[in-house]
């Protein structure tokens, strides 16, 4: 008898770690958050600024382009490709939600204020801004993954 394929631990613990990864695109400093979600919402009070959503349309536009990466990271795992395979996948997809919220900040509208425009001495992007640029500087990306998995060596525990 001819062994075909023996990778299955392997392929398993990929499956695993795709199970448990989370990737998540936003603000995870809490002022940069605080800016970013009055900006979304727009402000309550007459000098705050009007809604200029980011995030949601920006990880709309990079909806088909993640897909495109995970479906292929899933094909690399079901090959054998291993927990590794997941966790630069999840890279990848997180990267490019990521430009893509940074797309959406650089398309928005409506203009500033000239207030505003003044108070950023002379900058005129909106969400963009004098230092510090919290809404652009802060923008990141996670990769977290719960499982422990079996190392890509084959599915031994020591790695």
């Amino acid at each position: 008898m001819k062994q075909v394929y023996n990778g299955w631990a392997r392929v398993l613990a990929g499956l695993k770690e795709l199970e448990d990864t989370t990737v998540e695109v936003g603000w995870f400093e809490e002022d940069a958050a605080r800016v970013a979600y009055i900006n979304d919402r727009g402000g309550s009070r007459g000098d705050n600024p009007p809604p200029r959503p980011v995030l949601g349309p920006g990880m709309d536009a990079a909806r088909e382009e993640v897909d495109g990466i995970m479906a292929a990271t899933v094909s690399r795992v079901l090959r054998g490709g291993g927990a590794s395979a997941v966790r630069a996948g999840a890279e990848r997809a997180g990267e490019a939600a990521e430009q893509g919220v940074r797309d959406a900040i650089s398309a928005i509208q409506p203009p500033n204020a000239p207030s505003t425009i003044a108070g950023k001495h002379g900058y005129s992007a909106p969400l963009r801004g004098f230092s510090p640029d919290r809404i652009w500087n802060k923008l990141e990306h996670r990769v977290t993954s719960g499982a422990v998995a079996a190392s890509d060596d084959g599915g031994s525990d020591d790695g």
